[in-house]
């Protein structure tokens, strides 16, 4: 099995990852520029890095993450 550190993010993951945050900001109301930004983002990439490629599933896995640290 390989690195995920191996592989680069190619424009459409790239893409994948900016809708998810852009509809996840929309979903829970976060503010552009606002503190919640950055670890949001964090949160998308993190999990796409770790093996969670499906938009769909990308966008629950966050949503799910975002409540219990709520």
């Amino acid at each position: 099995m390989s690195n995920w550190r191996e592989h680069p993010m190619l424009p459409p993951h790239v893409e994948l990852c900016q809708r998810v945050f852009d509809n996840i900001r929309n979903t829970k109301q976060i503010t552009p520029g606002s503190d919640a930004d950055e670890p949001v983002a964090a949160l998308v990439l993190a999990l796409f890095r770790h093996g969670v490629r499906g938009e769909e599933e990308l966008h629950k896995r966050v949503l799910q993450a975002l409540n219990e640290r709520s």
